[in-house]
């Protein structure tokens, strides 16, 4: 609870007491701070002595009302307010004030992180610092928009309460300083539509033809005119039109981030720009609205609460600066994701081919593994060895046309996201189901693929290495610890799972990787290397540069998910956190060879069974924590419209009831079909 000066709780005659125009501003800022305090509080029964209980809008009625019964209190207190706000500079509360401050993303990042350990330093005395400590919460937004119109035209006469010579217009020190806002705020909208990042993707030919580049001088014309003079309205719809054209500008460099890559730097500024806009807007508007100000004054007061509790928020600052990334990167996804969905027997027998490369490769990469993995090699070299022995196993698989079935689901979440925001009612939720069917119907033939080639191929492998002289991979003594350490009754389940983020972050990252790309330009930087081209000649730099373009998400999501693989158990165990990483076709490969190892004797053995549930446990949470995490930031990132979760799954379990079939086979194909097209690619 406040207290005055005596030690008391504060309530409303000490506050009308207290106000003293002839005092320090320190003292005339504490006594406004806790006139805020006391209006804010509410929820409680008043103490005797302070005043009315109830709503804020109830307490400063009363408070009105004490200060008409006194009138010489009233005169002092409207003095007070007047020399107060007279003092102080609003210009920081009018265009830094709820406003991003740095002119970064991510030095903005590090300063709201920073922001929330640190001890803030003594605030300089302006508007800006009251405004702030009277104002602290969000929901103080709410109840100074809602005050009615009597409250706000008594508290407007309280102020001109007496005003006269220089004080006639108790406004005036707030419209000048809204006056130089607008110059602060058009410099830094103009500086950030100048800049070569921007002008880069505008139509337009030189700087001087770009909106941005008379902003500043428009605003001067508007702010030097006589206010309510025609010249004020002709410079007003001039400088309303030059906003307006800016806003336009910068969607349409929004419109090319969307299509020619994301820089989040970029989108960052772009953003800042946009709201300075509206915020130049808002002081326009003021300072045009005549005898409107008190009403407009209170407006604009609570969006600057709501705007100053998200000024400070990380969360709320990536997610307005990474939402067109995350679109980005989803589409990039959704693209990829349209090769692993097969819609007919060709494309079902395409993809059972292309998994079966994927798992005969795989069975390779596993014995690998094992060859080079727990031999005494120091754990970063280890990590580094499984790390290439995955990354380049997934890009040879890819480069093969094969499939892997674990890289599946968080593409194709992306294409099934997108199905819920085409069309409308049941034409949507049909298109849903239809997508849902071939996308099971997909990911059990890769499975298939994957599992059903990934032990005879590893099986083949090992037994060249026998006719060569080699021995078993893994050896004897071990190969049991192999297969326990697969059994659904250890941490399996957790490891998979846990797996099963590692799949969707890869996915994340080859779409950031394509968009990078994109966004550097970096095919058209290959195509036209000098050095490249005069080693290659022209045609064949133009063909590696479409080689690039082409494969440029999946070789970074596959080396990517090559180091999460890899890398992550020995970066978990550099920190005493027991992690491991457990892919389902990976280790189908491990137990097919620890069994061989072992002997005929495996099969009465409980290990082997447990490992064998423990696989097709691996095999289903590696799918579907993908998929759920893709799925989920697949439905924020695009927007698309909220459908029933309770109408999907009816929908969904329909169709299964009266055609199972169409979940595992395909479609029958008619006669005179043509043969499989070329394999989806990985």
């Amino acid at each position: 609870m406040m207290r005055g000066k005596a030690g008391g709780p504060v309530g409303v005659d000490y506050l009308v007491t207290a106000a003293r125009a002839d005092a320090p501003q320190a003292a005339r800022l504490e006594w406004l701070e806790q006139v805020a305090g006391w209006v804010r509080r509410r929820g409680r029964e008043p103490a005797a002595g302070e005043g009315a209980g109830g709503s804020p809008a109830v307490r400063l009625k009363f408070l009105l009302q004490v200060l008409d019964r006194n009138p010489e209190r009233r005169a002092e207190v409207a003095r007070t307010l007047r020399t107060t706000f007279r003092e102080l500079n609003a210009v920081p509360l009018l265009c830094e004030t709820g406003l991003p401050r740095a002119n970064a993303f991510f030095q903005e990042l590090w300063g709201r992180i920073a922001g929330k350990f640190l001890p803030v330093p003594p605030a300089s005395p302006d508007l800006a610092t009251l405004f702030l400590r009277a104002f602290p919460d969000a929901s103080d937004a709410r109840w100074i928009a809602a005050l009615p119109g009597e409250i706000l035209d008594a508290l407007d006469g309280l102020l001109h309460e007496g005003a006269e010579g220089a004080d006639a217009d108790p406004w005036a020190s707030l419209k000048r300083d809204a006056e130089d806002a607008l110059v602060v705020l058009a410099s830094q909208v103009q500086a950030i539509g100048l800049s070569a990042r921007v002008r880069r993707r505008l139509a337009t030919g030189r700087p001087l033809d770009s909106p941005f580049a008379g902003l500043v001088a428009s605003v001067r014309e508007f702010v030097e005119a006589t206010p309510g003079s025609a010249a004020a309205m002709e410079a007003r719809a001039v400088l309303a039109s030059r906003i307006a054209r800016c806003r336009r500008a910068l969607a349409e460099v929004h419109g090319h981030l969307e299509s020619y890559g994301v820089s989040i730097d970029l989108v960052y500024q772009l953003e800042r720009a946009r709201i300075a806009l509206g915020r130049m807007e808002t002081l326009v508007a003021l300072r045009a609205g005549g005898g409107a100000e008190p009403y407009a004054a209170a407006r604009f007061a609570a969006r600057l609460v709501r705007a100053s509790a998200a000024q400070d928020s990380v969360r709320v600052l990536l997610a307005e600066n990474g939402r067109l990334l995350a679109r980005r990167v989803v589409e990039s996804a959704r693209k990829t994701g349209e090769h692993y969905i097969t819609r007919d027997a060709a494309e079902y027998r395409a993809m059972l081919w292309s998994a079966a490369i994927g798992g005969a490769m795989t069975g390779l990469t596993v014995l690998v593994k094992l060859a080079t993995v727990g031999h005494g090699l120091p754990p970063f070299l280890e990590g580094l060895a499984a790390s290439l022995n995955y990354a380049l196993s997934f890009v040879a698989i890819m480069l093969l046309h094969g499939t892997l079935a674990t890289k599946q689901p968080a593409m194709t979440a992306a294409t099934l996201a997108a199905k819920l925001g085409a069309g409308h009612g049941r034409r949507r939720l049909r298109g849903f189901v239809d997508e849902v069917a071939d996308l099971i119907r997909s990911q059990v033939a890769a499975i298939a693929g994957n599992l059903l080639l990934v032990a005879p191929a590893a099986l083949a492998l090992q037994g060249l290495l026998l006719l060569a002289g080699g021995g078993h991979l893994p050896d004897r003594e071990h190969a049991l610890d192999y297969v326990e350490s697969l059994s659904v009754l250890g941490p399996t389940l957790v490891y998979a799972a846990f797996t099963g983020v590692l799949l969707w972050l890869s996915a994340i990252i080859a779409g950031w990787f394509e968009n990078w790309a994109t966004y550097r330009r970096l095919p058209e930087a290959i195509a036209h290397a000098p050095r490249l081209v005069a080693w290659l000649g022209p045609e064949r730099a133009g063909r590696l540069a479409g080689v690039i373009e082409a494969n440029v998400a999946g070789i970074g999501g596959n080396v990517a998910l090559g180091f999460l693989l890899g890398m992550t158990p020995e970066l978990a165990g550099f920190f005493g956190i027991p992690l491991e990483v457990r892919h389902v076709t990976l280790s189908t490969g491990q137990l097919a060879l620890a069994s061989f190892a072992y002997g005929a004797g495996i099969f009465g053995q409980s290990a082997f069974w447990l490992a064998v549930a423990g696989i097709v446990a691996i095999g289903f949470l590696n799918l579907t924590v993908s998929f759920g995490l893709a799925l989920w930031v697949a439905v924020r990132a695009t927007g698309v419209g909220a459908v029933s979760r309770r109408r999907l799954r009816r929908a969904i379990f329909a169709r299964l009831a009266a055609s199972p079939r169409d979940f595992l086979l395909p479609p029958r194909e008619p006669a005179g079909a043509p043969p499989p097209g070329e394999a989806p690619r990985a």
